[in-house]
Parts: C-alpha cells; structure tokens; sequence
C-alpha cells in the first residue's frame, strides 16, 4: 500500500514538474519572438545552406573540369600517336608573330628537339631556297575560310637525302591571327608513282622504253611550238632470221637474243637517240638532229659488240650545213653500225644464233608532216629493204605506194601490216 502511495506521488510530482518546464519555454519564446535573434539564426542557416549549395557545385564543375582536361590530354595523345604512326605532323602558325607549334613528329621530322621554341625563319631555314617565299604567300589566306595545299622540299637531317612535303593548310574565319594545318612526307609516295610511270612505260623483258613511251616522245615532238623548224627521224627495225631461232631453240633463247640484240642497238647510239621495243622483234630507233651532226666510225670487225649502257659516250662532233642532209648522214650512219653490231653471231652455252636486220627509215619533215605518218613510213620502208634482200637499210620511197594507189601490183603490198598501232 505504501509503495502504490509513493507511484501516484512521483507521478504527480512529474506532471507538475513538465508543466513548469512548458510554461517556461512558453514564456521564452513570447519574450525572444518579437526580438531580431530568430531572424538571425533563420538567415544563417539559410545562407549556410546557399553556402554548402554552391560549395557543392563548384566542386562539381572542378570534378567535371578535370574529367574533360583528362579526356582532353587523352583524345591528344591518341591524336598524337594516330599521326605519328600515319606520318602526318600538325602545326600552328602565329601569323603576327611568326611563331609556330607543331606536334612531336614534326620535330623527328626536321631533326629539332621536340619541345623548342620555334619562329618561322627556324622552319624556313631548312627548306630548299624559294621555298621560303612560298610560306609567306600563305599569310594571304589568314582570316578565310580557305584551304590550300603545296609541295616543299627539305633535307633529310639524318641521311642528307632531299624529301618531298606536302603541306596543307587552312585558314580560320574572323581570326587573321593563326592558321593551322598538317605536313607529311610523301617522298615514298612519289617515287612509288615514279616507278609505276616507268614500269608503265618500259618493255619487261629488255628493259627498254617501250610503244607506250614512244607515242609520248612523238607526241612531245610535234606539241613543241616550233616544230615546223626541227628535224627528226624514225628507224623501224625489224630482225631477220629471229622467228627461225624461236622455233628452233626455243623461245628462252629466243628472249635471251632480243635482250642482247637491245644491249647492243644501245650501245650503237648517241645520248639523244634512242630505241624503243614495239613488240616481237620489232624496234624503233629516234634519232633527233641536234647542233651537230655525229661522225660515227665504222666499227672493227674484229671487236665483240657486247654492249652495255655504261659504254654509251657522246662521239665525237662535226659540223654540217642543210639539216635534211646532215639527219640523212646521222641515220645512215646508225643504221651501218646497227646492221653490223646485229649481223655478229649471239653465243649462248652451246648454241650460236645468227640473225641479220631490215632497217626503213623515215625523216621529218621530208616524209611526214605527222606522228602517224613517220611511223608508218618508216615501217613501210623497212618492208622496202626485205624486199631487195634484207640486211640492209632503206630510206622511204613513195614510188611503190604511188603504185598501189594507181592498181599496179606491188611484192611489199601483201606485206605491210594492216592494224600497226597508230601514235597517239
């Protein structure tokens, strides 16, 4: 009963003792709300709360910040590395003054230590002279939405040997201040499409200049602007007895002979002239009259005329006056060396070829007036020296022609082709 007693007391006591505690909050809160401190405390934690806002997005703008720069260096290395390995550099050219930025292999390019400072006359030093001036026709192009593209050429730094750059650059519109591009060597590039050219135009099996590097020389010739007052001539060759060695001693031997018969036709001719392969045992000689006329001596008959091209010697010169008759000197001369070197027997282990040459030759402007014309003319008087008995030369006659043309009946008639490629 006592303890009941002593519950109920404590519990009274409590409520007694919480409704003085409210009573005094009540009465501090009446005696503060009129006053400026809660208004106080309510804006510090409202500018604290701004605070940690915008402490929070700064930090977020920092962290995005340096996700991009790292996602920047990144992008640039792979750039970097991309162009090193396709062989492009970039550049950027400070155009007021004349300062440049290029990337690494720009620098292992031109042989500088990548990283150093760099001025326009650092780059224009180690071009080929001109070279320069092209770079400053450039500035012309700052602030235009314009591209171009050139060529320079500049030294190897490392083996002395002279590359080929492409250049190309690229203006920036409303920024005349810069101009940025790219450089990459393209000497390889050149010297592959010069191989594909020569490839293109020389004769596999002999090495020489074949149809297709004829029709270009031709068509030179009568493209020059004064033509009309130059003199040249065609010899069409033809070997006598070759199609006997190809069906005797097989077609091996047969391409061994047409390649020595091409080494010693060279070694028979000046610098200027000229032969060329048509095909089979065809060839063309070119025989352009220069200054002067060459005296060429008649070869011993003792020598062995196995030629080769490092034999070929300007011969000595003679002066002569009417043109015709001096290109008339030169062609009949080549043409007695020719007939001579070709008439000497061709050794091969255990078989001797012999063979001999018809040789037709035709003269500008005396028997043609066009590319066309000379070739065929020459070729129709090749057919002119068969007839009277081979290995021997002679020069174009329109007689038998004339003949045809009039319906009398010619031996060569039957003999000339009738689809020889024309010249182009």
């Amino acid at each position: 009963m006592n303890s009941v007693e002593f519950f109920l007391s404590s519990v009274l006591n409590g409520i007694g003792s919480l409704s003085e505690l409210t009573s005094e909050w009540r009465e501090l809160f009446s005696l503060h709300v009129n006053f400026p401190f809660f208004w106080l405390v309510l804006t510090g934690l409202v500018l604290v709360a701004l605070l940690l806002s915008v402490v929070s997005l700064l930090w977020k703008q920092h962290t995005r910040r340096s996700r991009v720069h790292r996602e920047l260096a990144r992008a640039n290395q792979r750039m970097s590395l991309a162009t090193s390995v396709a062989g492009i550099g970039v550049w950027e050219w400070d155009v007021n003054n004349d300062t440049l930025q290029w990337s690494p292999y720009l620098y292992d390019l031109y042989g500088i230590r990548v990283g150093s400072k760099l001025a326009l006359t650092d780059w224009m030093s180690r071009l080929k002279s001109g070279d320069g001036d092209k770079l400053m026709l450039l500035k012309q192009i700052a602030g235009k939405n314009k591209q171009q593209t050139l060529l320079i050429d500049m030294i190897d730094p490392l083996d002395g040997q002279p590359r080929v750059l492409e250049l190309v650059v690229q203006g920036l519109v409303n920024d005349a201040s810069r101009l940025i591009g790219t450089q990459r060597d393209i000497s390889d590039v050149i010297e592959r499409q010069r191989q594909m050219e020569q490839a293109a135009l020389q004769d596999k099996l002999t090495g020489l200049p074949n149809t297709r590097a004829l029709n270009r020389v031709l068509k030179a010739a009568f493209s020059e602007p004064d033509v009309e007052n130059k003199v040249f001539g065609l010899m069409f060759i033809d070997l006598d007895g070759f199609k006997q060695v190809n069906d005797t001693l097989g077609h091996d031997v047969g391409d061994a002979l047409l390649q020595h018969a091409s080494k010693r036709m060279r070694g028979c001719l000046r610098m200027e002239d000229e032969v060329f392969r048509l095909g089979g045992d065809e060839f063309v000689v070119w025989v352009p009259l220069g200054e002067y006329a060459v005296k060429i001596k008649n070869p011993s008959q003792d020598s062995v005329l196995e030629y080769d091209e490092s034999e070929r010697r300007e011969p000595p010169i003679l002066t002569w006056g009417d043109d015709d008759e001096e290109l008339t000197f030169r062609m009949e001369t080549i043409a007695e060396k020719l007939l001579h070197t070709l008439t000497v027997p061709f050794n091969f282990g255990d078989n001797q070829c012999r063979v001999s040459a018809s040789i037709g030759i035709a003269r500008y402007p005396v028997h043609a007036k066009d590319a066309q014309a000379l070739l065929k003319r020459a070729d129709s008087a090749m057919y002119q020296a068969k007839r009277k008995g081979k290995r021997q030369f002679a020069h174009y006659d329109p007689a038998p022609e004339q003949r045809r043309e009039n319906g009398q009946s010619d031996d060569i008639a039957g003999e000339l082709p009738e689809n020889r490629q024309a010249i182009g």
